[in-house]
């Protein structure tokens, strides 16, 4: 069995020695930046400071190490085998023919050591949380394996004396299917930054409206004047939106042209390969089979401008972590592109999953708000009690008791409101489209959801209704996938109950 590249110990331990000091300083971070040390006390403790560094380093010199030498790899005429783990050591076996999905790992650490970490699953729902094969070795030597494995799991077996093949592309540059260019990335994080202004602004408002009520209603000037006050509020508005604005600014940079540097989507044969990352670089590869489900994805300004993003269900296509100890979910397929041309997108890479036009509606609006409308009248009842008795007791005067009232009620009122324009964007927006095997599900209110799956991958459907609802003939139908348990549910409200008969035809298919 071959072992894992010994670049991986110089990489791990460079990473470590940042981890060493960071862990030392959240220890001792009190005494040397508290009030009460001083330069003469930091001096004297500074050996102890570094024999506490040094021990904690020879800990992670010794796990990387023991890593090292307990682990490794062999590929063999029909499968590949792995080793690791200290403490709790893990023996893994996959067959070529039950590969699902290889994605390969660099960060700044391994790039320095010309290393890369090559993870490949199963797909298998009991394991989706990890990665049943880890191989750190060459950067090289990972794109031949990558290459090599995508052809074993066509093939299934694999000559044992033949060498490795070179190292190729899987397509051309040119060939790229989707790019995430720079003027697509600017324009990703002015719209982000639009939303955080926009809802900023939005819950603002709503708290200048409440506040302004109750300094009218007590009639006090604790708030000033209302010239005062209106001036205030709006450079608090204008300063929190200007401060979030900020710090989605810098995370939309960082998150567009570091995390997505040189995005790229490329396709050869049944296989799809989406490359993307500056840090930590990921090539992630798996075959058009094993898709469960496509999720285009619209926020609130998203909508008003017309663009989405697209998600797609692999199970194993976001498990890049040599720690085994990160859940698989929903990966990016495309981060942004136009709504009006996401069938064009879909038709060059996942044809089979280009969304069908909403056949079906919701009926009825009131079911969207009325189990809510009713607790959250139950809530302002029992706030206003709880507060209307003390105040009773202490014969508080009824001009608070009345402001005090006002205030519950107009802060359930707006609650209500955002609610009643979620209902009407959910009821506007709910509905499925069934046609030739596939099934897309529309839903969601504030943000837009549209996902489109197969038949064959529908294990279960169930109806969530009550009697008022079962009597009118309509339902909410959740839909579970043949996905791993962190996102396989589709829920679409307020349909016809006739829905379901048809859903429980395609799962005695």
């Amino acid at each position: 069995m071959k072992k894992f590249d010994k670049g991986y110990i110089y990489s791990s331990l460079l990473s470590d020695l940042f981890g060493s000091f960071v862990i030392v300083f959240i220890f001792l971070k009190d005494f040397f930046i508290s009030d009460e040390s001083n330069p003469a006390d930091i001096i004297a403790a500074t050996p102890i400071f570094v024999i506490v560094f040094i021990a904690i380093y020879l800990c992670f010199i010794a796990y990387r190490i023991l890593y090292y030498k307990t682990s490794g790899y062999e590929l063999t005429a029909k499968e590949i085998k792995c080793n690791r783990g200290v403490l709790f050591r893990k023996r893994s076996v996959l067959d070529y023919k039950k590969v699902h999905a290889i994605n390969k790992k660099q960060n700044i650490f391994h790039r320095i050591f010309g290393i890369a970490i090559l993870t490949v699953d199963s797909g298998s729902t009991n394991t989706s949380h990890q990665a049943e094969i880890t191989i750190i070795e060459k950067d090289k030597i990972v794109d031949a394996l990558l290459n090599e494995l995508n052809s074993l799991r066509e093939g299934g077996a694999r000559k044992v004396e033949s060498s490795p093949p070179k190292d190729e592309l899987l397509l051309s540059k040119e060939d790229s299917l989707y790019r995430f260019t720079s003027g697509k990335k600017l324009l990703y994080t002015l719209i982000n930054i639009a939303s955080t202004a926009f809802f900023t602004a939005l819950f603002a408002v709503l708290a200048i409206i409440t506040i302004g009520i109750c300094k009218l209603m007590l009639q006090q000037n604790f708030l000033g004047t209302w010239g005062q006050y209106f001036l205030f509020a709006f450079f608090i508005t204008v300063g929190a939106m200007i401060l979030f604005s900020v710090f989605s600014l810098i995370g939309c940079l960082i998150n567009s042209f570091v995390g997505y540097y040189k995005f790229k989507i490329t396709k050869r044969g049944n296989d799809i390969q989406i490359s993307y990352g500056l840090l930590e670089k990921h090539t992630n590869t798996f075959s058009y089979d094993k898709i469960k489900a496509v999720k285009i994805t619209q926020g609130l300004v998203q909508r008003m401008l017309g663009f989405a993003s697209i998600q797609l269900e692999v199970i194993g296509y976001t498990v890049d972590s040599g720690d085994d100890n990160k859940n698989a979910g929903l990966g990016v397929l495309v981060p942004f592109y136009k709504y009006d041309e996401i069938g064009e997108i879909l038709g060059k890479v996942l044809p089979d999953y280009v969304p069908n036009k909403k056949q079906t509606k919701s009926i009825s609006y009131f079911s969207f708000i009325s189990w809510f409308a009713l607790i959250l009248g139950i809530i302002i009842g029992v706030v206003l009690l709880q507060a209307a008795i003390p105040m009773l007791i202490f014969n508080v005067s009824y001009t608070i008791m009345a402001s005090v009232a006002f205030a519950v009620v107009g802060v359930g009122a707006i609650i209500l409101a955002v609610k009643a324009l979620s209902a009407a964007l959910s009821y506007q927006n709910n509905g499925l489209a069934i046609s030739n095997g596939k099934i897309t599900a529309y839903y969601g209110g504030f943000t837009k959801n549209v996902t489109v799956f197969m038949a064959r991958n529908l294990i279960a459907a169930e109806n969530a209704t009550t009697p008022l609802r079962q009597k009118a003939g309509i339902t909410s139908l959740v839909m579970h996938l043949k996905t791993n348990a962190l996102s396989n549910e589709v829920k679409v409200h307020i349909q016809n109950n006739a829905l379901s008969e048809e859903l429980e035809k395609m799962l005695m298919l």
